[in-house]
Order: structure tokens, then sequence, then C-alpha cells
């Protein structure tokens, strides 16, 4: 009997605590935070996403993220509608909000009048279903979405093309809807080649054409970006960032206001210190899949254990993001594996992707399990601004964190 008595207490004092906590890290004035996944296998799936769903839930995410293409080829048609037209109301029925990037096919086509004009006509479509939020344009400092990104003598040229870009669709999309929330960019956290755009340096560039064309409104309602780990050591966890100061990973978003701040204080477009909201509509570490069945082909990049996922991703959030009042969505790439661990085919076609960084294995309903970081992170996204163990991240302008040095490495003797 006494021994019950006193796991109670514990109980309740462990629960006490946290919601100590909660009431520490959250406030009338501060945004609720929702998890969810950026995967289109839900869009594409012959149910339109409801097993997809049931795992989302049992995750405790509530988002999903799809991405739209727009065909220069094709440009008054939505090529992808016979999919959301199956997917988007599962999608509602099973109260989950969708975020839809619309992007071109090709980067080196993105005419805004074209472009803007489909966008419009994608919101109008998908308004029926409670679809509101957009994400116009994704990693475009990147050459692989934007081309091109510097002229013969290496000056940025893609900021000022996707400003007004930017600018045309937010004007339509709001005219389409009135409830739309237009978010930009999906900024890639570093130049994937020489002939990118650093995500910072492009962001300022954003702002300087911002303020030369002399619009008096705002170019987003949000800002999305991609704080991924440095390629070369993807397995880098959420406490590591980047040495280059115009580059970003989880611990520099305070390099993001900063950027932010210096390319739009004082005008039309709010900064984080006026109501700025950031989303993460990709982020996530690749994990060892060498015991599961149905992947094909070998492992190209450093993996993680499951229980290493779920640690990166706990502190992602217990010391990051549930503690940023401007950060107020997440969105993990993937929920559920790619198949082909290395981008390629049975027939060693190159068919993109090649990422194992779900909850769930590859396969779909009947063939996928879930990892063990499934159930590990769970209680975290559930959770939301609570999760957060720390006190809330504040941020002023010219407060920037600097990159620790690295310690030289001791010569060895010969």
């Amino acid at each position: 009997m006494r021994l019950a008595v006193l796991v109670a207490l514990c109980s309740a004092l462990v629960l006490s605590a946290a919601g100590a906590a909660a009431n520490r890290t959250t406030g009338a004035d501060v945004p609720e935070i929702a998890w969810g996944a950026a995967d289109d296998a839900s869009k594409f799936a012959d149910d339109g996403g409801q097993w997809f769903y049931g795992q989302l839930a049992g995750a405790g995410l509530t988002q999903n993220r799809w991405t739209v293409a727009f065909d220069p080829s094709n440009p008054t048609a939505i090529n992808e509608l016979p999919f959301l037209e199956r997917a988007a109301p599962v999608a509602q029925a099973a109260g989950v909000r969708v975020i839809l990037v619309l992007f071109s096919l090709k980067g080196s086509q993105h005419d805004p009048i074209q472009f803007c004009d489909w966008a419009k006509q994608v919101v109008q479509t998908v308004n029926q279903w409670g679809i509101h939020d957009f994400v116009v344009g994704n990693e475009v400092n990147t050459r692989l979405y934007w081309s091109p990104q510097k002229d013969a003598k290496g000056k940025d040229v893609a900021a000022p093309a996707y400003l007004a870009l930017l600018a045309h669709c937010y004007d339509l999309i709001h005219e389409a809807d009135p409830d739309a929330n237009v978010i930009g960019m999906g900024l890639s956290p570093r130049a994937s080649t020489n002939q990118s755009n650093e995500p910072l340096v492009f962001l300022r560039d954003v702002g300087k054409a911002y303020r030369a064309s002399g619009r008096t409104t705002p170019i987003m309602d949000q800002l999305s970006v991609h704080p991924y780990p440095n390629p070369g050591n993807p397995t880098d966890g959420p406490g590591v960032g980047y040495d280059n100061p115009d580059r970003f990973g989880v611990p520099n978003l305070d390099r993001v206001k900063q950027a932010v701040y210096d390319a739009f204080n004082g005008t039309a477009q709010p900064t984080t210190l006026n109501g700025l909201t950031f989303i993460i509509d990709e982020i996530g570490w690749q994990t060892d899949t060498t015991k599961y069945a149905g992947y094909i082909n070998a492992e190209n990049v450093n993996v993680v254990t499951e229980q290493q996922q779920a640690n990166d991703i706990r502190l992602m959030a217990t010391k990051y993001f549930a503690c940023d009042p401007t950060v107020v969505g997440v969105q993990l790439f993937l929920l559920m594996d790619e198949k082909y661990r290395n981008g390629r085919d049975e027939s060693n076609t190159y068919v993109g992707g090649g990422w194992q960084s779900g909850l769930v294995t590859a396969g779909g309903e009947g063939v996928s399990v879930q990892k063990s970081s499934y159930a590990l992170s769970a209680p975290i996204f559930v959770a939301g601004r609570a999760a957060c163990t720390g006190p809330l991240i504040s941020w002023t302008p010219g407060k920037v964190a600097k990159t620790p040095p690295k310690k030289p490495r001791k010569r060895a003797r010969r």
C-alpha cells in the first residue's frame, strides 16, 4: 500500500513538473507549434492517404506538406489535379492541415505572370478542401530549382527575379483566397554549387530588390527554411551548425532572423520583431535500414541509428524549435522512407529521392513497420510548446551567436 502511494506521489510530482514547464514556456503571446511531415506519399496513395494519415496521427503529427509542380509546357493545367481530388478530401476528413509547395518543374522557366496565374488557379481549386497554406518556390537559392543564379560576373540575378515572382504571387493568391498564408523561399541551408547563392546572401538580396522596387505591401506572411545538417556530415545532430555565417543549421536561426531584419526592417514587410514567423518545412536524419526488407540498392550516405534519430528529434524540439516563438510549424522529411537507398531503381535508372529519414519504413500499408523512433518521438510532437525544457528563445538585432572555432588537430608524429 505504501509503495503504491509512493508511486502515485512520484507520478503526480512528474506531471506537476511537466505542467510547470508548460506554463513557463507558453502564453497568450506565444503561438502554438505544430508538427507534421513533408511527404507526397499520401498525395499519390491509391486510398487517398487514409492509411498514411493513421500513421501520421499515431505519431502525434497534424500537418502534411505536399509539392505541386508547375509545368511550363502546359502553363494553364494543374497536372496533379487527379491526385489532389483524391487525396485532399481524405486529408480534410482526417483533420490534417495540408501545406502546398508550388514550384516549377524547370528551374530555368519561372515567368511570374504564367506561374502566378497558375498558382492562383491552384489556390482557387484547393480552397474547397480547406487548404490555405502555400509555399511559393522551393530552395530558390539553388541552381537546381532556380536558374540562373548568377550572371557572368558572379552577381546574384536570382534574388531580384524571385522577388518579382513572389510579390506578384502574393497579390494574386490573396486575391483568390483572403485567408491564404503565403510562405516565402524554402531556403536551402547552403549554396549547393558554386553557381548557387548562399541562403542569407540571397535573403538580403531579395530585401535590396524589395526596397528598390518601391513596393509598399508585404511579399510573404511566413518564411520557410530547411536547416539540414551539412551534407558532408549528414549525421551531425541538431546542435551542430555551419561555420560559414551565410549558412544556417538548427542552432543558427538567429542568423536568419538577422538577415530578415537587415533585408526588411523599416519596410512594409514584417520581420520576426513584428509578426513574421518561420516554418521548417524540411528537416530529417537518415537511418540505418539494413535490418529491413523491401529496400533497393546500397546506402550511399552515412546514417544514424533509430535511437539517435529519436535523440536528434528530442534535442531539436526541446532545446530549439519548441522554445522558439518564431517557429510555428515543423515538417519532418519524411514520414515514410523511400525504398531506393541511392535514388536509383532496380535497373539502376536514376529516379531521384533516396531518403530513409522517415519514422516508418518503406512499403506502405501491410508492409511498412514503425521504427523505434516513432513511439519515442510521438509524445514530443503532442506536447507542442510544452516540450521546451528551457527558457523561450529571444532575439534582438545585432545578437548573432558565433560558431565556436574548431580545435586544431594535432599532427601525427612520424
